[in-house]
């Protein structure tokens, strides 16, 4: 009845996706993480026990604690400043009560 029916496994998918270029990577992802649910987001970004909210545009209010403002600047690295915000808020986590 399966004669003749081709299964794919992970270790295909995954030799498919390391014979892309950087930017078909990219592009792929890309469209991948718009279909994730906010949740989902934030684990694949780390931020799941980070404490912050990823929300999109211009202007982002985190918490009154921190706020983002950013504009199409060339040389922008959205990773590092997630990561320098997970940081300070570890950081801050693990400060003691003074």
């Amino acid at each position: 009845m399966l004669e003749g029916i081709k299964f794919v496994g992970l270790d295909e998918v995954k030799r498919l996706l390391d014979g892309l270029s950087q930017e078909e990577k990219e592009a792929l992802l890309t469209e991948q993480m718009k279909k994730l649910s906010a949740e989902s987001k934030a684990r694949v970004l780390g931020l799941a026990e980070s404490g912050l909210t990823v929300i999109t545009g211009s202007f982002v209010s985190l918490n009154s604690d921190v706020s983002i403002n950013i504009q199409n600047a060339s040389g922008f690295d959205p990773e590092a400043l997630f990561k320098a915000l997970i940081d300070f808020r570890k950081s801050q986590r693990e400060k003691p009560d003074s």
